[in-house]
């Protein structure tokens, strides 16, 4: 249980019991940041629905949603994804765009990675079922264990080590069964929560949608790789918000024009 309240205080800016931090219990815990995502979407279904009973416009629930998830996780993994996107897109060589990606001040591909995202989620929360709304941060949370698995560390130090350190075959399994074995959470949540018989639907979209975001982690990952010889903390939040959009694309585009 410390564990995970040591990854749910890290992680997310929820108010949980404070865990004094050791890398060696950071590192042991790794395999807890699906669960944490599951804790995130949870929050980000209650405001949903909470926005449905106030009959809140798609609109203006879109963007409420938007930026409830970037102060529910602390924008840590869109901080990421901007040093990521201003190391990787730089045209540098490998030591400089690892430099540039240390550098705290955000450059206009950063910039732009954080508007796109940003922009994704904003149609994607309009558009896209509660199941998946539930599921896409664990996903992306597991898609972040299966990138440590894939490349080595790109540093000789940093805090995303102890993530890479643990990556291997054990955390791709724990990840791929981790997302699994959620997709079939779909079932009773479309039964007992949502009332409606829409679970074989939402089952198969969250499958299929979750194939994709983990086909996408590879690509992605074998880029970082490429780029700068492997990968870093900053590239695992990338990986984080990519995959988990990739997932909440695939899912709602799925579940609008799959005939089940």
């Amino acid at each position: 249980m410390k564990s995970f309240f040591l990854m749910l205080g890290f992680f997310t800016r929820l108010p949980v019991p404070k865990i004094e931090f050791t890398e060696e219990r950071y590192r042991r815990a790794m395999k807890l940041m699906p669960l944490v995502g599951l804790v995130v979407g949870v929050v980000i279904v209650l405001i949903s629905l909470l926005l449905s009973v106030l009959q809140v416009p798609g609109l203006i629930r879109g963007g409420v949603l938007v930026c409830a998830y970037i102060i529910l996780t602390g924008g840590l993994h869109f901080d990421g994804l901007a040093d990521t996107f201003d190391g990787v897109f730089s045209a540098r060589s490998r030591e400089q765009s690892l430099e540039i990606m240390k550098d705290s001040r955000i450059g206009v591909f950063g910039l732009l990675g954080i508007v796109m995202v940003a922009l994704l989620y904003f149609a994607t929360f309009i558009e896209a079922p509660l199941p998946a709304l539930l599921l896409f941060p664990l996903c992306g949370r597991a898609c972040c264990l299966i990138s440590a698995s894939l490349a080595p560390y790109a540093r000789e130090d940093g805090m995303g080590k102890a993530t890479s350190v643990e990556g291997g075959p054990a955390s791709v399994t724990a990840a791929i069964v981790a997302i699994v074995g959620a997709s079939f959470l779909t079932i009773p949540f479309d039964l007992y929560v949502l009332h409606n018989n829409n679970f074989a639907l939402s089952l198969v979209c969250s499958l299929i949608a979750a194939a994709v975001a983990v086909l996408v982690t590879a690509c992605v990952t074998a880029h970082f790789k490429k780029k700068l010889g492997g990968v870093t903390g900053d590239t695992f939040g990338a990986v984080i918000e990519i995959s988990s959009i990739a997932y909440l694309l695939v899912f709602a585009i799925i579940y609008q024009v799959l005939p089940l």
